[in-house]
């Protein structure tokens, strides 16, 4: 199979998020007018017994809802690029499990083939040979032996050779898949700082002007906006489990 070239997704990292001075202006008048309004009621129940969403605002959820949207985007745009590469892999794999199948048989039939012929193979004579010499006809016909032999180990090297090539482009392709799933991985992880440093300014102005600002601050840290379930957890330059495999040895 041949390499194919770079995708966007390889050479072009994202740049860096600007927090707008629009943007800071924004957070820093919701958190003052809910604070005024002293939005949101201090929960009766201590932090720790407290659900994560009760003392959220709406402009918190509209910034967790904001998060959430663009990290769908991006793994909407992941599976997009994916897709080729997913269906490339699905029919590698087919053919290394056909290429897998194929040197099992030959290695059945190499297994059938002894090393040395038995005493009764070695002295069979055809009808040239009646008057020829005994030493001569038994190198005749394990010569004859090793040649059928020799053709079916080069066969099932070949066939060993042709699986291998398959599994370095099945462990290049699952590289590739590891590599989109990081750029991924740090592009949610960006814009999730992100999100945080804007809801920081916002909690930072709210807590100043609410009359219970200091007792709200665990509670307005339990409701920031967390990293969905879906993102991959494997840490940089770790394969996840399905690709750990990677290529397998095949024995001669």
């Amino acid at each position: 199979m041949t390499r194919k070239p770079p995708t966007a997704w390889d050479t072009k990292p994202h740049k860096p998020i600007f927090y707008s001075p629009a943007a800071r202006i924004a957070d820093r008048f919701a958190g003052a007018g809910d604070g005024n309004a002293a939005i949101p009621d201090c929960p009766a129940v201590p932090p720790e017994a407290a659900d994560p969403q009760a003392a959220t605002t709406p402009y918190l959820e509209i910034r967790r809802r904001h998060f959430l949207d663009r990290s769908e985007r991006e793994h909407r745009h992941m599976l997009n690029d994916l897709e080729p590469i997913q269906h490339e892999l699905a029919a590698l794999r087919q053919d290394i499990a056909g290429g897998e199948e194929k040197v099992a048989e030959i290695r059945k039939r190499l297994e059938a083939i002894p090393v040395k012929l038995d005493e009764g193979a070695l002295t069979r004579r055809n009808a040239v040979e009646q008057h020829t010499s005994e030493a001569l006809v038994r190198a005749r016909r394990q010569r004859e032996h090793d040649a059928k032999r020799a053709k079916v180990v080069a066969e099932l090297q070949q066939a060993i050779e042709k699986v291998r090539a398959l599994r370095v482009e099945e462990a290049r392709l699952l590289e590739m898949i590891t590599t989109r799933e990081q750029i991924l991985s740090a592009r949610v992880r960006q814009l999730h700082e992100h999100t945080l440093r804007r809801c920081a300014t916002y909690r930072h102005h709210l807590v100043r002007k609410h009359p219970d600002g200091s007792a709200l601050i665990p509670y307005l840290n339990l409701a920031l906006p967390s990293l969905p379930d879906w993102l991959p957890q494997h840490a940089p330059g770790v394969h996840p489990p399905d690709h750990a495999a990677g290529p397998r040895r095949l024995a001669a």
